[in-house]
């Protein structure tokens, strides 16, 4: 039955994802206002779409996300507030389950807001909608394993949206705490979420986690993310973070770009999966500039939108999953700290 289930346990919230969902032609089939009501309805209904607040009566939004993959594949978007830490872990737990999206739950108090959360929130459903459930499309056929030489890597630079939390950890989640360079991270993520991402982060990975507020030297082993609304940069050893300027927030572009610019061949970067093409012309411009640059294979993405975009303009060098990103990472710091030559192979 083609459609939307929506769960939350607040009245006024599923009135407002109803108006919502059905002005922007979207069927809406049941509404669950409890984690069990949802499990549930998802069995028997099989909605296109579920939308899961993850602070619920009983069963919690990641438990009622489990049960419901649980019984097969769905499209599930989680749409939560970001003022509790509870509830900011609980999301990322959802999507680390199998979610493919996170909303934030718009603040009903400022004027315009409940608009353009509306808009938002219906460009991502439409999306998701028309990924097929229970397969990916098939990744670019791999000729064999790039080969990576002994370089002076300095930084690393990951680009990701819908679908990145879960292939973010996938990256980092076994990097050695003593990796010689820093990995600087342009995650799309709404407004509010960013301390909820880095604590969740914290248990996926042994380098250290911390939010760039500008001015900070880009420290080895430690992954750094930019504060709310701002992107992140690289500039002469340290961080800067500058106010994004429309579009997607944290700007992948500009992030690749100011490595490019700054480390040239000391540098490295990927794009991973999310809709739209930000990061495909950093990418390029890394590329051009003698760095190392991957992207997400389509087999593993959430959505294909941006490595596709970094194939299509000839920026990346080479498309691999997630493990194998992390692998080449730390090979890449395995070489810089004077190993011997490893299996993982890439470009001069």
């Amino acid at each position: 039955m083609s459609g939307v289930l929506i769960c939350d346990d607040s009245v006024t919230m599923r009135l407002a994802l109803r108006r919502t969902l059905e002005a922007g032609g979207l069927q809406v089939l049941a509404e669950a206002a409890s984690g069990e009501d949802a499990v549930q309805l998802a069995k028997q209904m099989k909605p296109d779409l579920i939308t899961m607040d993850v602070m619920l009566p009983g069963m919690d939004g990641f438990k009622a996300t489990k049960a419901i993959l649980a019984n097969g594949p769905a499209r599930i978007v989680i749409v939560s507030a970001a003022g509790e830490a509870l509830q900011a872990d609980l999301s990322f737990r959802a999507l680390q389950a199998g979610a493919l999206d996170l909303v934030d739950k718009p603040d009903a108090g400022r004027t315009g807001v409940l608009a353009a959360w509306s808009e938002e929130l219906l460009m991502r459903l439409r999306v998701l909608q028309d990924l097929p459930l229970g397969s990916r499309p098939a990744g670019m056929p791999r000729a064999t394993r790039p080969t990576i030489t002994r370089r002076d890597m300095q930084a690393f630079g990951i680009v990701a949206s819908t679908g990145g939390p879960p292939a973010l950890a996938l990256v980092v989640k076994d990097l050695d705490p003593n990796l010689p360079f820093p990995i600087l991270v342009a995650l799309h993520i709404a407004a509010g979420f960013t301390e909820g991402l880095a604590r969740w982060l914290t248990t996926q990975t042994r380098l250290a986690v911390r939010i760039a507020e500008g001015g900070e030297l880009a420290t080895p082993g430690t992954l750094w993310l930019p504060r709310d609304g701002y992107d992140l940069l690289w500039h002469n050893e340290r961080l800067r973070v500058m106010p994004t300027q429309g579009g997607v927030c944290p700007n992948g572009d500009r992030l690749l770009q100011s490595l490019s610019t700054g480390l040239g061949r000391q540098a490295g970067g990927a794009v991973m999966t999310g809709m739209g093409a930000d990061g495909a012309l950093g990418l390029l411009a890394l590329k051009q500039s003698i760095g190392l640059t991957f992207a997400q294979d389509a087999a593993s993405c959430v959505v294909d939108g941006m490595p596709a975009a970094a194939v299509a303009n000839g920026g990346a060098d080479q498309r691999l999953t997630p493990e194998e990103i992390g692998f080449c990472i730390a090979e890449l710091g395995r070489l810089k700290l004077g190993a011997e030559n490893p299996a993982c192979q890439g470009r001069n």
